[in-house]
C-alpha cells in the first residue's frame, strides 16, 4: 500500500462539504432536467415541471456525495481494490452523463438530427485536439521539472 500526500485543501472538512454537496447539486439538476424534457406543441424542446425531477435531484445527490466519499477513500487507503471501486464508479457516472445528454437528442425534430450531430462531432474533435495540446503541454512542462529530491532542473533534454 502507498501513502499518498493529500493537499490541505482535501483534508479540510468544510472544502470536503462544500464541494461533495455542489457536485451533488450539479448532478441531481443535471438528472433533474431529465424530467422535465418535453415536445412543445410548436414542435420544439421545451420544459415542463414533472414530480420525477425532486427523486432524480436527490439520487444525484447522493450519487455526487458518495463519488467524493469513494475519492477521498481511495486517496487514503491507495489500494487496488479502492482504485478499481472508485474506476467503476467513475465509469458508471460517465455513462450516466452520457445517457443524461442522449435523452434530450430524442426531441430535437428529424430534419435538424443530421446538423445537430455533426455540430456534436465537430465539438468532440476540436475538444479533443485542445485536451491533446494541454495534455502534451503538462508533459512537457513536468519533464523539466526536477525531480522531489533534485534541487536543479536535468540537464539532458
Amino acid at each position: 500500500m502507498r501513502t499518498r500526500v493529500t493537499t490541505e485543501a482535501a483534508e479540510d472538512p468544510v472544502f470536503r462539504t462544500v464541494v461533495s454537496v455542489a457536485t451533488g447539486l450539479a448532478l441531481g439538476g443535471m438528472l433533474a432536467t431529465l424530467a422535465v424534457f418535453e415536445r412543445g406543441s410548436h414542435g420544439k424542446l421545451s420544459l415542463r415541471w414533472h414530480w420525477a425531477a425532486i427523486p432524480l435531484l436527490l439520487i444525484g445527490l447522493m450519487l455526487g456525495l458518495q463519488f467524493w466519499r469513494t475519492l477521498w477513500r481511495t486517496q487514503r487507503e491507495d489500494t487496488a481494490e479502492s482504485r478499481s471501486r472508485l474506476k467503476v464508479f467513475s465509469l458508471f457516472l460517465a455513462v450516466i452523463a452520457i445517457g443524461s445528454f442522449a435523452y434530450p437528442m430524442r426531441y430535437i425534430q428529424s430534419g435538424r438530427r443530421s446538423e445537430v450531430f455533426s455540430g456534436l462531432g465537430l465539438a468532440v474533435l476540436v475538444l479533443g485536439a485542445f485536451g491533446y495540446v494541454i495534455w502534451k503541454t503538462i508533459q512537457w512542462v513536468n519533464a523539466n521539472e526536477p525531480a522531489d529530491e533534485e534541487i536543479e532542473p536535468p540537464n539532458d533534454p
